[in-house]
């Protein structure tokens, strides 16, 4: 059993919500993550958040977390890492380790985005720095790591920042990352800051059921209008298999003649000498198919016939369901 995500006090889920699991349904607990004073603060320090754990094929971390109603579950990796710094901190290393080595770590962020930078001064005044891009639930969407001289730092800045490759980047529009037009009717038409949000935040790794919570959607609708955008592929788990082509009614025989190729005496009036060979007939034990070939008749028509005479016998009590 698997910790495999959480969703804060806001409702996003972070982790991975959409994740397969071999039970029916995931549990769910109530995690209260600690503050630590004097340290750097988290991103979910303080926080009172949901989790969802089931039995997944999710990488395991080795650090369980212990819930509020007392039970311990082992966390992913992914949940750990975005956990950890506030559920458990690292002890500060020795002064001599201090004095020899430093740290550096900042992070920021936007509705779509969280950017962190890690760097360590290394021996002979360098340093090695790792940047990590990736959405507000933890998926990565890119990297960048490398030694340099601390010198320069400053120049190598300057370089990234000026790069002309900016300008060919398009801009996130500002009605994006607004809230956005909810539907308020089912088949409302889509506003263009609805579907403005729908492309940024489907970019940023949301997923469509995430994306029609915020849209007021249906999920199968967000999932329609991304493959209309060109944006996700044909929905084809979403199209109803074809019914299968009824089979033509066979006609019925409603001609005297017809029914007459099968029951000879049909429509034909009961003869007295008939109606006594039939109730001697079903004294004897005949069953009502029996008596049916017999007397060249359906069995509707014989059950009736055995019904007004009063006959006695089997084929008389089944003449019963008939209704006479």
């Amino acid at each position: 059993m698997l910790i495999y995500a959480f969703r804060d006090a806001r409702g996003t889920w972070y982790g991975d919500p959409d994740a397969a699991i071999q039970d029916v349904r995931p549990g769910r607990g109530v995690l209260s993550l600690p503050t630590a004073p004097g340290q750097d603060p988290g991103l979910f320090d303080g926080q009172q958040v949901e989790v969802l754990y089931a039995a997944c094929d999710l990488e395991a971390s080795q650090t369980s977390y212990r819930l509020d109603d007392g039970a311990s579950y082992v966390a992913t990796w992914h949940v750990h890492e975005l956990l950890s710094p506030a559920y458990q901190r690292p002890l500060a290393p020795p002064a001599a380790v201090r004095a020899a080595t430093a740290t550096v770590k900042l992070e920021t962020g936007s509705p779509h985005r969280r950017y962190s930078l890690h760097a360590d001064l290394l021996a002979e005044g360098r340093v090695e720095i790792t940047v990590v891009v990736c959405t507000p639930d933890g998926v990565i969407h890119g990297e960048l790591t490398g030694e340099i001289d601390v010198r320069d730092l400053d120049e190598v800045g300057r370089l990234i920042v000026s790069a002309p490759i900016a300008s060919t980047v398009e801009p996130i529009s500002s009605a994006a990352s607004a809230a956005p037009v909810k539907a308020t009717r089912h088949g409302q038409a889509w506003t263009p800051e609805a579907v403005a949000y729908l492309k940024e935040y489907h970019r940023a790794g949301s997923s469509p059921e995430q994306l029609a919570e915020a849209l007021g959607r249906s999920e199968k609708s967000i999932r329609w209008k991304l493959y209309g955008l060109k944006l996700a592929p044909y929905p084809s788990d979403l199209v109803p298999d074809p019914r299968p082509a009824a089979e033509p009614e066979r006609p019925k025989a409603y001609t005297v003649e017809a029914k007459r190729e099968l029951y000879p005496n049909a429509y034909k009036p009961w003869e007295p000498e008939d109606e006594e060979r039939l109730a001697e007939r079903c004294a004897q034990g005949a069953s009502l198919p029996e008596l049916s070939q017999e007397f060249g008749r359906n069995e509707g028509a014989v059950a009736s016939r055995l019904l007004k005479i009063k006959a006695e016998g089997p084929a008389a009590d089944d003449a019963l369901e008939y209704g006479g």
